[in-house]
């Protein structure tokens, strides 16, 4: 590798640890926080960022206010409209097989954001619509995506005192357990967390376009009763979906 291309790619590396330092920062950051984030000089800093406002990747609203800008927001929707359209013959399919709602959900912030949902065909139901927010931490899904964050990254993105919406919601201390364990099993779950009688198992599904995740949906009990095919059925499909994703070309 000649000179100059060394020297490129380490402005994309940089670049990259900027735009990654900044999910999830609604505020936004100062020159300062990011360059001692990312063991930059504050100079370095200064010029990538004034160079990715002008492309409207990066917005500055003034002192400590660096936060991702449009142009990076409209990449990311059409991404996220190319995975719902590649996921839902599967999302269809596993709703079938299970009976239950099934939905798709990304990372969006401090919340979660419903993708796409397949609603069950039984009478008694959970119906979540695409486009709406739930918490992260009293969700299954939302769960999974924060299993893959360090601990201290989390306490950061939600803060330590988290919302009770249930009895059965978790404080902070019981969530960091939990998702240790989730870590090491792949797998989310919901127990009358965010609304009481409602369940939920989910599951990751890291792709090129980044982290997302599949649950099935449906009444605690339901759920509960069926943990084992429904965890079984939500595996099948992620396997099935990342091998057909990476088919795509």
């Amino acid at each position: 590798m000649s000179t100059r291309e060394g020297s490129g790619v380490q402005v994309v590396a940089r670049v990259a640890a900027i735009l990654k330092s900044l999910e999830g920062s609604e505020q936004g950051m100062s020159l300062g926080e990011i360059a001692a984030r990312n063991d930059l000089p504050r100079s370095t800093v200064k010029r990538l960022v004034d160079a990715l406002a002008q492309e409207d990747l990066l917005e500055i609203h003034g002192h400590g206010g660096i936060r991702l800008g449009s142009a990076l927001m409209r990449l990311a929707r059409h991404s996220q409209l190319d995975i719902t359209t590649h996921a839902k013959s599967f999302l269809e399919a596993l709703s079938g097989t299970t009976e239950e709602t099934v939905v798709l959900c990304s990372l969006s912030g401090n919340e979660l954001l419903i993708l796409h949902s397949v609603l069950s065909p039984l009478p008694l139901r959970v119906s979540p619509m695409a486009g709406n927010f739930l918490s992260l931490h009293a969700t299954a899904s939302g769960k999974v995506l924060l299993s893959h964050l360090e601990d201290e990254q989390v306490e950061r993105l939600l803060g330590t005192d988290l919302t009770a919406y249930t009895d059965n919601t978790l404080a902070m201390p019981a969530l960091l357990t939990q998702l240790a364990e989730v870590r090491r099993t792949g797998i989310g779950h919901d127990e009358d967390e965010h609304m009481q009688g409602v369940g939920a198992i989910g599951i990751g599904l890291e792709t090129s376009q980044g982290h997302y995740s599949v649950s099935v949906v449906g009444p605690s009990w339901r759920i509960s009763e069926r943990r084992a095919e429904i965890q079984a059925a939500l595996q099948a499909t992620r396997d099935e979906m990342l091998k057909a994703f990476r088919s795509l070309k």
